[in-house]
């Protein structure tokens, strides 16, 4: 067995060499027919070797896609060209990781580099970025002398992804959080002084919900365009999870499930945005509450670790591999198409405006944690 052969977790890792390379490229080269009907297309377009190597790459992607602008692609696979952070979590590049696995656009070039045209949607995390690209990617076999080509063309619908994304979370989380308000209000009428007391407070926490459901929104919009400013201010730590856990134990998610606040957290004060803070950890608790089932319990703390703070919320659930490697990407989600920002959300506000880090566990013996480390002193 040879030891030196690249590791793969899923497509081939083998490429061509210099010289197979320097073939490919001149059948796309100068001015032959191949060469000038693929550059016709103001799409995005690149041709693929059967190692999945970038032997042509259009006008229109070298304009805008090449970092920096006289760097060559040739030779390069798309993640690599596009800065794909997956395409270099393995030595072997493009197609290989464990998160490859679950990637719309490899899955499209294998299909065609098999004869089979295909069209698949993707998401790439930029590299050492906290920009994302929502692709479309269309693939196509093309065979030339007896070699098999795949030409890859896609469309950036980042902006299509995220408005989708925004439009039917909002709607959906103001209409769900309205319509219990409105059946609150119609039990009023008919409720004692007693009942009317506890009525009104839960109608009071809906109307905070329905209110923050909004803000979040807005929050949101801006922080994706490096507008949303933050407020730097003296938090407590278990005031902050109380108050989380006050605003959803009575929602309906709650139901039927039980919150319980660690009891061993660290009741201390520290500098950062409050506002954010709060809506990350709304969003954590969201999140275990709706992976829970009748009759579990969802644990929330906070631990002192000198500099930095961390809170956790762990659940009885258990998140399958393959969404794991998802779980931060914006527009992806379990809850369904057009959902998806609940965890993307709380790693940009985390990670690139309260300058702190956002991880989980996950496993069938353990159940899942999500921890949110951030500084003792948030410096604007």
């Amino acid at each position: 067995m040879n030891s030196n052969k690249p590791i793969t977790y899923f497509a081939p890792p083998e490429r061509s060499g210099a010289e197979e390379l320097a073939r490919h490229r001149k059948v796309f080269s100068g001015d032959n027919l191949h060469a000038a009907l693929l550059n016709a297309t103001a799409d995005f377009l690149i041709v693929l070797n059967k190692n999945r190597q970038i032997v042509y790459a259009n006008e229109a992607f070298n304009k805008l896609f090449r970092d920096p602008p006289d760097d060559e692609v040739i030779g390069k696979r798309p993640g690599e060209a596009l800065n794909c952070q997956n395409a270099f979590d393995n030595l072997a590049g493009c197609g290989t990781s464990e998160f490859c696995r679950t990637c719309g656009a490899i899955h499209a070039i294998l299909s065609s580099l098999n004869g089979t045209e295909d069209v698949q949607e993707c998401r790439i995390l930029i590299k050492n970025s906290t920009e994302a690209l929502d692709l479309r990617v269309w693939t196509k076999p093309l065979d030339i002398n007896g070699e098999t080509f795949s030409v890859f063309t896609f469309a950036d619908i980042s902006n299509e992804k995220r408005r989708q994304a925004l439009e039917r979370i909002f709607f959906h989380d103001v209409l769900n959080t309205a319509s219990a308000i409105k059946s609150f209000i119609k039990l009023v009428d008919s409720s004692t002084e007693k009942e009317k007391v506890e009525l009104n407070k839960t109608a009071s926490i809906l109307i905070n919900k329905l209110i923050e459901e909004i803000q979040f929104h807005r929050d949101l919009t801006l922080a994706e365009s490096n507008e949303l400013i933050i407020n730097p201010q003296r938090c407590r730590t278990v005031e902050l999870v109380s108050d989380a856990v006050l605003l959803y134990k009575n929602l309906p998610i709650a139901e039927g499930k039980t919150i319980e606040i660690d009891s061993g957290s660290s009741d201390i004060y520290f500098i950062s945005d409050v506002v954010l803070v709060s809506r990350i950890l709304g969003n954590m608790l969201k999140n275990s509450l709706e992976a829970s089932e009748k009759g579990e319990k969802v644990n929330i703390g906070v631990k002192n670790e000198g500099e930095l703070i961390r809170f956790y919320i762990h659940n009885s659930g258990h998140i399958h591999p393959d969404v794991q490697l998802q779980i931060f990407q914006r527009s992806f989600s379990t809850k369904g198409k057009g959902r998806g920002l609940g965890t993307y959300s709380m790693k940009l506000l985390t990670e690139h405006y309260l300058k702190g880090k956002v991880y989980f566990t996950s496993s069938k013996d353990e159940g899942t944690t999500f921890y949110v480390e951030l500084p003792l002193y948030l410096i604007n």
